[in-house]
């Protein structure tokens, strides 16, 4: 969808828009969001990141999601200006360098692109990151950039983002933005309440430290459960980016000893790499890992190469189908 059609169902005499969400627990669900709750959205962004009228909105990604439908009614609420472009893996080919953009939404390939180009776009105030949680190997090059990146979390159920934190090294958790709480369910997943009295119960376990910040430590059907402990795969990946320099995943496969396995999955890049070398490589780094932080069956015991791992259309990793394969080559 682009930018003049979407404005076309903005512009509609409906009050209401037809969303479908991401997808990424199953089918995609179609939902109808409010106009009014989208505006209320937007405002609470605009007010975050001080858009006025003087600024300039720029987006790389496709109108069919809620993260460009957003950037439209934040313009449009602001009244001013919104740029967008044909999405791909190289955003901002058509941008001049010195071109000011005073909020740039994108997703975590795109932004990986930017950081790989030899020039700096200095025109760029602000860059808004989502769709998939950021690599740990892209967040360590954001903060050596210098460029101002912020992280958000949301969904398509709640008119893109809720909460946002500021990429810079810190460790710091996400902050609600205005008049949005949360809290946990008993399982551990974050309950979000919305300033309208809404209230929605997430897949994703949370570490809830106030009513307005809190981190994310995985989903709750992504967790494998080896030798008895629950352990979310997100969660170890993160403490492990310190030691991987490759495109990598955890995941598991069965095993009679654990029950599940735990296993490093490593992408060689569609075989431009001699698996032998980069198995040794990453052995080497794992096994630091394993001196470093002594996490007993929370190490993975196992490195398993592939060409590529399987990705969505967002370009995260298929957790679900990577497993499945796992497992049905360990079953052969």
């Amino acid at each position: 969808m682009t930018q003049q059609e979407f404005e076309s169902i903005w512009y509609d005499s409906k009050d209401y828009v037809v969303c479908h969400t991401s997808g990424s627990t199953g089918k995609p669900k179609e939902i109808r969001l409010s106009k009014e709750f989208m505006r209320c959205s937007a405002r609470r962004t605009n007010e975050f990141f001080g858009i006025d009228e003087s600024s300039r909105l720029h987006t790389c990604l496709d109108f069919k999601y809620i993260a460009s439908m957003m950037m439209t009614v934040r313009a449009e609420e602001a009244e001013c200006e919104l740029t967008s472009e044909h999405p791909s893996s190289r955003p901002l080919s058509e941008v001049e360098k010195d071109e000011r953009i005073d909020l740039l939404s994108l997703v975590p390939a795109q932004m990986e692109w930017i950081l790989d180009s030899n020039e700096r776009w200095t025109g760029i105030r602000t860059i808004l990151i989502g769709g998939s949680p950021i690599p740990s190997i892209i967040r360590h090059r954001i903060v050596l950039s210098g460029y101002n990146v912020w992280e958000s979390y949301g969904m398509t159920e709640t008119a893109s983002h809720i909460a946002l934190r500021k990429v810079d090294g810190n460790g710091a958790g996400f902050k609600t933005l205005k008049g949005i709480t949360v809290d946990a369910s008993e399982e551990g997943c974050l309950i979000i309440h919305m300033p309208d009295g809404k209230i929605l119960t997430t897949n994703d376990i949370a570490e809830v430290t106030s009513p307005d910040e809190f981190r994310i430590l995985g989903r709750a059907d992504h967790t494998i459960i080896s030798g008895g402990i629950k352990i979310s795969p997100e969660d170890l990946e993160r403490s492990l980016g310190h030691f991987i320099a490759f495109d990598y995943c955890i995941s598991s496969v069965p095993d009679r000893k654990w029950g599940e396995k735990l296993v490093l999955v490593v992408e060689s890049s569609g075989g431009n790499i001699d698996e032998e070398l980069l198995r040794a490589s990453v052995e080497v780094r794992l096994r630091q890992y394993r001196k470093n932080l002594d996490l007993g069956v929370k190490s993975p015991k196992e490195v398993i190469i592939m060409s590529s791992l399987p990705r969505t259309s967002k370009g995260a990793v298929d957790r679900t189908t990577l497993k499945r394969l796992l497992h049905e080559e360990k079953s052969e």
